[in-house]
């Protein structure tokens, strides 16, 4: 454990019970089941929204950035606190508070963009018919069945004419 990660959770007790989680080669920190703040190469950043995003940019900070697989830079939205407002508790319960509920809306937004999709049963069970006939299909029979022939009907042979019935006319 980094002396940094260990900084930060002394200095995050002011904000409340907090969890700590490996991730992405640094830690998330959630309170209760929600991820508010990222720590990365003793780095400290909180999530930030339309409310506060001002606020990081008038005190000089930036998003944390990463390169994606095709050379650029992706930003996401957690941005870098300042070390003032990290020494400070009243300014540090205020800006967790803010970058908390940034968080609580981006994921509800995510739940209502997100709806669930309704199977009707009739779907449903006409599915269940289709895996229990792809499944008849793949079975293999227990014993070789044999080949029926098939039937074919042949014309009776003509009759031959015999001497006898040459000679009769």
């Amino acid at each position: 454990m980094s002396s940094f990660l260990i900084h930060v959770q002394d200095r995050l007790k002011v904000c409340g019970p907090l969890s700590y989680k490996n991730m992405f080669g640094g830690h998330g920190i959630y309170s209760g089941s929600q991820i508010f703040a990222m720590i990365i190469k003793d780095h400290l950043y909180f999530r930030v929204g339309d409310s506060n995003r001002s606020e990081y940019e008038h005190a000089g900070m930036s998003p944390f950035t990463y390169p994606g697989k095709d050379g650029k830079l992706i930003r996401v939205s957690y941005w870098e606190v300042p070390e003032e407002v990290l020494e400070d508790d009243e300014d540090l319960i205020y800006w967790f508070r803010k970058s908390l509920a940034e968080a609580n809306k981006a994921s509800t937004l995510k739940k209502k963009t997100a709806p669930k999709k309704k199977v009707s049963k009739s779907r449903v069970s006409s599915s269940k018919k289709s895996v229990a006939k792809k499944k008849a299909a793949r079975k293999k029979p227990s014993r070789p069945v044999a080949k029926k022939k098939p039937t074919v009907k042949r014309k009776a042979p003509a009759k031959k004419k015999t001497a006898k019935s040459r000679t009769s006319k």
